[in-house]
């Protein structure tokens, strides 16, 4: 008690420094370094217009401007802080989007509010100066980038966004939910100037942007704009892969031609390959498909203006060459006029193909170099609208082929038909393996059913392919339509001509008559016929068992002439051998024969001599000679006759050949020469003695020699006898 009675005094002075610091509080604020106060002028001040929600200018009612960091001196209780906020921080990724609770009102028909005060409000940091500046409101189209801002919380709500990412290998399309409405026929709206990749929103539509899907579009990267304005949708990029092709469609533009397949598309390098869609509208692309196509890559195209299929590359292998049926280009009347009056033309579509020349080669019948008509194929196209062959640029089958390569071809302009230029074959077999067709199942002339297996083969030259695919549309066709039916109608009328025995045995021949028909029926298709095989006949069974008891038997035969041939000729052979055995001791014979006769001529010619040296001698003798020899010429006369008696007996018994030979063989024993010769000779025209005769004549040489030696030897002992009797 004494305690408070002391405190009394003092009293008053703490109720006055209470008072003195509650009135402090209320006249001076302190504001935070990263806070706004925000004050209301209560009393004394002019009548807050029934527009505006926020005072400026003395106005009664919570004021838009704001108190910044620091002490402030406020005339309390005309005036009091009402709330202290803190600074509005935007990150790095993103965006302040701004709502305006005071200012003008939006103009009719805007959803967003432009910024028509500009720079006066600091980045709305400035109320006063938004709404002093004509600042309208409701959501703006002005927003806040990263950073920190002093923003006044009941004027300004502030809602953060993220910043628009459009990641590689990705486009953003973007749809406009203000401005200018779209003209009738139009698809997208058209480019704005200067909107800076629409993170301009009120420079867009200042300058004419248009309400809906925009033509232009986002890039990979990142963007500050606003999403409630500009609606961002994120589309992968246009990927054309390796061995494709981009097929475009434009879904805005002029409209095509009534006759057109696909739109001329304006230069490619005006488009940018259709990354410009302002660009490709501006050179007068078309809508529909478009000629030009994309190749392998990445490609940033508007698939609002745009839709993209893909398709594979026209590839052309070894061995093969693309004939193209063009669907663009100028009417090829032009060059062959009206086909009512088309035969009448001076320059003919179809010409008849000449004929095939000797060396077996295609003769060329282009109908653009040609100078007559086939009646035959005036005939077929009369009526009909004709395919033409034409050269690059009218529509048509084109002259010019692809060559082995890959192509990037639309397939809605060109289509290319394969047309293998090797030797191709096609077979009627039962093969399974290599079967095309069925094998023939054809009668011949005496009534057997047979059944034929055949190979064809055939090639196309790359100059004549335009043709093939002219007359016949595609090599398939030429197979099943023209090949099969052809050859299956040469067989059977071969066949028919013939017994089923002689042809198979015929086989070469009617192989080559049937080859040579197909060659003279495919030259008119420009085909060039390489060979026609006869690869198996199949004859009744029955006619095949005959045919084989018949072969067999024909073979037996010649195998036993050939027998009876070789046994001829081995012994021929044996002939040969012992005459080749022989000839040493023949010629040993001749060439002794030719010595004796030599020899003996030798003796002769002594002899002859001799005879005329003693001739004198035996004239002065004679006489003694002469009866000596009549004496001996008696009893030689005498032996002689009775010799003659028995030699006469004897070739009355034997003939004279026998007693001829028995003379030849004493002769022979005598003079010690074998009986048997060793030595067959034979050959003079007198039969077989010629050899008898020569040795004969040989014995009988050395006889005479042996008894003239003999005479001689007598002689002296003669004529010393002479003496003596004389």
């Amino acid at each position: 008690m004494d305690t408070m009675l002391s405190l009394l005094p003092w009293l008053p002075a703490v109720l006055g420094l209470v008072a003195l610091g509650f009135l402090a509080t209320r006249f001076i604020v302190n504001v935070g370094p990263t806070e706004i106060a925000i004050t209301e002028r209560r009393y004394l001040g002019k009548k807050l217009p029934s527009n505006r929600a926020f005072a400026t200018s003395g106005e009664v009612g919570i004021q838009a401007a704001y108190l910044s960091p620091g002490l402030h001196f406020i005339f309390w209780p005309i005036t009091r802080v009402i709330k202290k906020a803190p600074f509005v921080v935007i990150g790095s990724g993103q965006l302040g989007v701004i709502t305006a609770t005071d200012g003008e009102s939006m103009p009719s028909g805007r959803v967003y509010a432009e910024d028509a005060a500009g720079d006066a409000h600091g980045s709305f940091q400035d109320p006063t100066g938004f709404l002093t500046n004509g600042g309208i409101r409701g959501k703006q189209l002005r927003f806040l980038t990263n950073g920190t801002f002093k923003i006044h919380p009941f004027l300004f709500k502030v809602d953060l966004i993220d910043k628009t990412v459009v990641p590689e290998g990705s486009i953003g399309v973007v749809t406009a939910a203000d401005g200018a409405s779209l003209v009738e026929g139009q698809l997208l709206g058209q480019r704005a100037a200067g909107h800076d990749n629409f993170q301009k929103g009120e420079t867009f539509l200042k300058n004419g942007g248009q309400k809906g899907p925009q033509i232009d579009f986002l890039r990979p990267g990142t963007y500050n704009i606003f999403s409630d304005m500009f609606k961002v949708d994120v589309k992968p990029a246009v990927q054309v892969k390796e061995n494709q092709i981009g097929i475009v469609e434009a879904k805005s533009g002029d409209p095509m031609g009534k006759d057109d397949v696909v739109a001329a598309t304006p230069e490619m390098s005006q488009h940018m390959s259709y990354q410009d869609g302002q660009a490709f509208l501006n050179a007068g692309g078309k809508r529909g498909p478009q000629e030009a196509v994309l190749r392998p890559g990445t490609y940033y195209v508007n698939p609002y203006l745009f839709s993209i299929t893909m398709q594979p590359q026209t590839v052309i292998k070894q061995g093969e060459v693309g004939v193209m049926i063009s669907n663009i280009g100028k009417d090829p009347s032009e060059l062959f006029g009206d086909d009512a009056n088309f035969h009448n033309s001076t320059v003919p579509a179809v010409v008849k193909a000449p004929a095939a020349p000797a060396d077996g080669s295609v003769a060329d019948s282009s109908p653009l170099t040609a100078g007559a008509t086939d009646p035959e194929e005036t005939r077929h196209n009369s009526g009909v609208r004709a395919r033409h062959v034409v050269p690059a640029g009218y529509r048509g089958i084109q002259k010019d082929v692809l060559n082995p390569g890959k192509y990037n071809i639309n397939p809605l302009a060109y289509t290319v038909i394969v047309v293998p230029t090797t030797t191709r074959s096609i077979e009627w077999s039962e093969n399974a393996g290599a079967k095309d067709f069925d094998p023939f199942a054809v009668v011949s002339r005496d009534g057997f059913m047979m059944q034929v297996e055949v190979r064809c083969q055939y090639r196309i030259l790359p100059e004549n392919a335009p043709y093939v695919v002219q007359k016949l549309g595609s090599v398939e066709e030429l197979e099943k339509n023209v090949l099969h039916p052809q050859i299956d109608g040469i067989f059977r009328a071969q066949v028919s001509k013939s017994p089923a025995i002689n042809y198979q045995q015929e086989r070469a021949t009617e192989q080559l008559d049937a080859e040579n028909a197909v060659k003279s029926d495919l030259v008119k298709y420009k085909v060039e016929v390489v060979s026609v095989m006869i690869c198996n006949i199949k004859l009744p069974q029955e006619l095949m068992h005959t045919t084989q008891e018949r072969n067999l038997a024909q073979q037996r035969e010649t195998m036993f002439d050939a027998q009876e041939k070789a046994e001829k000729r081995r012994i021929e052979f044996q002939r040969t051998k012992s005459e080749a055995d022989q000839q040493d001791t023949i010629i040993k014979a001749e060439a002794g024969i030719k010595v004796a006769k030599h020899e003996a001529a030798q003796m002769e010619e002594r002899a002859k001599g001799k005879a005329a040296q003693t001739r004198i001698e035996a004239e002065a003798d004679a006489d003694r000679v002469k009866r000596v020899g009549d004496a001996e010429a008696g009893v030689i006369q005498a032996k002689g006759e009775a010799t003659a008696e028995a030699y006469s007996k004897q070739v009355a018994a034997l003939t004279a050949q026998g007693v001829t030979s028995i003379e030849v063989t004493k002769l022979l024993t005598a003079s010690g020469q074998a009986l048997v010769p060793q030595v067959v000779a034979g050959g003079d025209n007198g039969g077989g003695n010629g050899l008898v005769n020569l040795l004969l004549a040989d014995t009988l040489i050395r006889n005479r020699e042996e008894n003239a030696a003999a005479r001689d030897l007598k002689k002296p002992a003669a004529d010393a006898g002479t003496t003596d009797q004389k």
